[in-house]
C-alpha cells in the first residue's frame, strides 16, 4: 500500500496494481531523515553484507532486512572528510574542493542541510569527526570528539526539545572501525582467546607494525581481524542504542533512515597496510549502504531488497533530491538517484561506473561490473603515515582486476588484458570529463587542526 500526499498535506491510500511500479519521486516530502554514517567500515564485515558470523552487527542486520541493501556502494576516496562531503553535496572531492581531511566548506556552498532547512526542517548534526569543516545549515552542530558514546545522548537530548509539528534531519557520524579499534572494548579476546603476539589495539602499536615493517603471521593477521571485527560489534550495538532511544520516543514511524560508511579499511589486504587513506583498493573504498523507508509510509515492499549494481556515495544526495522533494534544477551534480532500484531492488542492467580520486595526486580508479582499473601515471608513491618508508605503498603505473574471480585484487591482470584496459582508461577519460569540476586546489590547515589530524595518523 502506498500513501500518496495532495496539495494541502493530507494522504489518501492506494493499492498498486499487478505489475505496476511503485512510485517512490516526493513520496518523504514532510518525513524525517536520520543519516547514520559510521567511519572506517568495511562492507564486508557486515553480516546483511557477507560476514559469516550472524553475531556480527545484529542491529545493523536487522535495519537492512527493513530496507534497500546497496551491495556494491563505492566510496569517492578511502578518506572521511572528502567522502562525507561527497554524501553531502552528490559531488566528487575534486568538485566540492575538500579533497583532504582538515579542508572546508565553501560559505556558500550548498548542502543537503541547506536544502532541508529550506524545506522547513530542523536540522541537527552529532559527529565523531569532521566537526571543524565549515559546516553550514545546521541549527545544532554537537562534536563527540571521537567519543562513540556521546552521539546517542546528545542526539537524544536534541529530539527531546524538538517542535512536533515539524520535521527534523539528524545526521549522527560514528568514530566507528576506525583504528585503533577502541569501540571494541574486550570482545577482542573472546573472538580470538590466547592471543599472545604483537598487533594491539593501540596506535602506536599499530603504526610501528607499518613503519617498522613488521611482517604479521596467521596468527597476528587473526587478531588484527578480531580487533576491528570487535569494533564493527561495538559500533552495531551503540547504533542500536540509537535506534531504540528515537523508536521509544515514537520518532521512527515517520523517519526514513541512510546508513553508510566513509570508507573501509585495508586490515593488512594490501602492502602490509592497515588503515585507509592510502588505499585504492576495495577494501578501503568498498562500503556498506542501505535505505530504509518510513513505517507511515504504509508502503510493504521495497524491504529487504537486495541492489547487486556498482553505485557511488554520490548518488545519496540525488536520491535524497527526490524522494524529498528537493529541487537540484540548473545545479550540477555528479551522482544519479537511486530511487529506481528503491521502486525495483532487482532490476537488471549493468550499473554505472564507479570512481574514486586521490586528493591532488594523479591516481584514480573505475570500477564497471566485475572489472577494476588503478591508474597511478605519475607513479607516485604515497606517504602512509608519520615515519612510513616512502616504499610502504607502491601503486603501479596501470593496475586492472577481475573482481569476481579476484575479489581481494592480489592479482594484477594489466598485462594479460590490453584490451580491458584501454576501454576503462576510456571510460574513465569520459567520466572525468563529465565531472562538474570545481576548485580542487590546496587549502591552508590551521596548525592547531593539522596536529589533531596528525594524532589520528593523517598525513596531508
Amino acid at each position: 500500500m502506498v500513501l500518496v500526499t495532495a496539495c494541502d498535506g493530507a494522504t489518501s491510500e492506494q493499492e498498486p496494481r499487478a505489475g505496476e511500479s511503485v512510485d517512490l519521486a516526493g513520496s518523504l516530502a514532510g518525513y524525517n531523515l536520520l543519516l547514520i554514517t559510521i567511519d572506517t567500515l568495511r562492507a564486508d564485515r557486515l553480516g546483511s553484507f557477507g560476514h559469516p558470523d550472524p553475531g556480527q552487527s545484529p542491529r545493523i542486520d536487522a535495519l537492512a532486512a527493513s530496507g534497500t541493501r546497496f551491495l556494491e556502494a563505492s566510496a569517492p576516496r578511502g578518506l572521511t572528510w572528502p567522502s562525507l562531503a561527497t554524501v553531502l553535496t552528490g559531488q566528487y572531492p575534486s568538485s566540492h574542493g575538500l579533497i583532504q581531511n582538515g579542508y572546508s566548506f565553501a560559505d556558500d556552498q550548498r548542502t543537503l542541510p541547506h536544502r532541508l532547512q529550506d524545506a522547513g526542517y530542523q536540522t541537527a548534526a552529532v559527529l565523531s569527526n569532521m566537526c571543524q569543516a565549515n559546516h553550514r545549515g545546521w541549527d545544532l552542530l554537537e562534536c563527540a570528539g571521537g567519543v562513540d558514546a556521546r552521539v546517542e545522548r546528545k542526539a537524544l537530548a536534541w529530539i527531546d526539545q524538538l517542535d512536533p509539528q515539524r520535521p527534523f534531519f539528524l545526521w549522527a557520524h560514528y568514530f566507528g572501525a576506525h583504528g585503533p579499534y577502541y569501540n571494541g572494548g574486550d570482545r577482542a579476546a573472546r573472538i580470538d582467546p590466547g592471543y599472545e603476539g604483537v598487533v594491539e589495539a593501540k596506535k602506536h602499536v599499530l603504526n610501528r607494525i607499518m613503519t617498522d615493517q613488521i611482517p604479521l603471521d596467521a596468527a597476528d593477521q587473526r587478531h588484527l581481524d578480531a580487533l576491528y571485527d570487535a569494533a564493527v560489534q561495538g559500533t552495531d550495538e551503540l547504533v542500536g542504542r540509537l535506534l531504540d532511544g528515537l523508536a521509544s520516543r515514537g520518532a521512527l514511524e515517520r523517519t526514513a533512515i541512510v546508513l553508510l560508511a566513509d570508507h573501509g579499511e585495508d586490515l593488512y589486504d594490501h602492502h602490509g597496510y592497515i588503515y585507509h587513506a592510502c588505499s585504492p583498493y576495495q577494501s578501503g573504498l568498498h562500503v556498506p549502504l542501505l535505505f530504509v523507508l518510513p513505517p507511515a509510509l504504509g508502503l510493504a515492499a521495497p524491504t529487504g531488497g537486495a541492489v547487486a549494481q556498482p553505485v557511488e556515495l554520490t548518488d545519496v544526495l540525488p536520491t535524497l533530491a527526490s524522494l524529498f522533494a528537493l529541487p537540484l534544477e540548473g545545479e550540477c551534480i555528479d551522482g544519479t538517484s537511486l530511487v529506481p532500484y528503491l521502486e525495483r531492488p532487482e532490476r537488471g542492467g549493468e550499473g554505472k561506473a564507479a570512481l574514486s580520486e586521490y586528493g591532488s595526486e594523479r591516481i584514480a580508479t573505475v570500477r564497471q561490473g566485475r572489472w577494476k582499473l588503478i591508474v597511478n601515471p605519475d607513479e607516485h608513491r604515497p606517504i602512509c603515515l608519520p615515519g612510513a618508508p616512502e616504499d610502504l605503498y607502491p601503486i603501479a603505473a596501470t593496475e586492472l582486476y577481475d573482481l569476481v574471480e579476484d575479489p581481494a585484487e592480489l592479482n594484477d591482470l594489466s598485462g594479460e588484458q590490453p584490451s580491458q584496459v584501454r576501454r576503462l582508461t576510456r571510460l574513465l577519460a569520459e567520466r572525468e570529463a563529465a565531472k562538474c569540476g570545481g576548485d580542487g586546489g590546496v587549502q591552508e590547515l590551521p596548525e592547531e587542526l593539522r596536529r589533531e589530524l596528525e594524532a589520528l595518523g593523517y598525513v596531508n
